[in-house]
């Protein structure tokens, strides 16, 4: 395995470890206040030295992050928040029953279907598992999006991790328009793109693979008017 580890915006950083048994990496954020360190998501258990590295290249320890939230419940998303032993960990309730993570009574299944949660925004997309979240922090405008919307297995921008991204974006709308999402499960996709949409994000931080900088808005409602045109046949 290998990393990649760069600043976002301002406090917000992406590690993205390269996880070869799947081809793709899977991608963690910090964000760095004053009060201590907010890790969202958290790779899979091997990945955790790569955080400990990532957060000792910044000055920071996995001493000092105090809250952890997922946007899902999935091994890659939460197994390395074992780390994080004075942190408060969150996760969507729906997800009680299938998180994979060996001591789920650790977490703390609190997270709204749709409000506020410290600084975030919170909303239930119910689209790839039933507690799946998007967060969007107020401070920074920067949406985390979790696999909701994610580049797995794709390979990187030629840009580097953190760009513009636009052969992504065209290659997410090509996947939409064949069938990438399958039908039956297109309008509850098409429902979380319109709880996302009006969030004028600067960064959509991705579960996997690239991190999109700059026409949030602009990409969400391209992907709502492919989907939408797809209902109709």
């Amino acid at each position: 395995m290998n990393y990649i580890f760069e600043n976002v915006t301002k406090n917000v950083f992406v590690l993205a470890v390269w996880d070869s048994s799947w081809n793709s990496y899977n991608n963690c954020y910090f964000i760095v206040e004053d009060h201590g360190v907010t890790v969202i998501d958290s790779g899979k258990l091997q990945h955790a030295k790569y955080i400990e590295e990532a957060l000792y290249s910044i000055g920071k320890s996995v001493e000092d992050v105090v809250l952890f939230i997922a946007t899902h419940g999935h091994e890659d998303h939460v197994q390395s928040a074992a780390l994080f032993t004075k942190a408060k960990k969150f996760i969507h309730p729906n997800e009680k029953n299938m998180i994979e993570y060996p001591e789920p009574e650790q977490f703390h299944y609190e997270l709204p279907d749709q409000g506020i949660f410290r600084d975030f925004d919170c909303q239930l997309v119910g689209y790839h598992t039933p507690g799946s979240v998007i967060f969007y922090h107020r401070p920074t405008q920067v949406l985390f999006t979790g696999d909701f919307l994610c580049f797995f297995g794709d390979p990187l921008s030629a840009d580097g991790i953190v760009s513009e991204g636009n052969e992504l974006r065209e290659a997410w709308l090509d996947y939409l328009k064949e069938g990438g999402v399958p039908k039956e499960q297109l309008p509850a996709f098409l429902e979380g793109l319109k709880t996302i949409q009006p969030f004028d994000s600067i960064a959509i931080c991705t579960g996997h693979g690239g991190v999109l900088v700059g026409e949030s808005k602009e990409f969400v409602t391209e992907l709502l008017k492919v989907g939408n045109s797809l209902l109709l046949f």
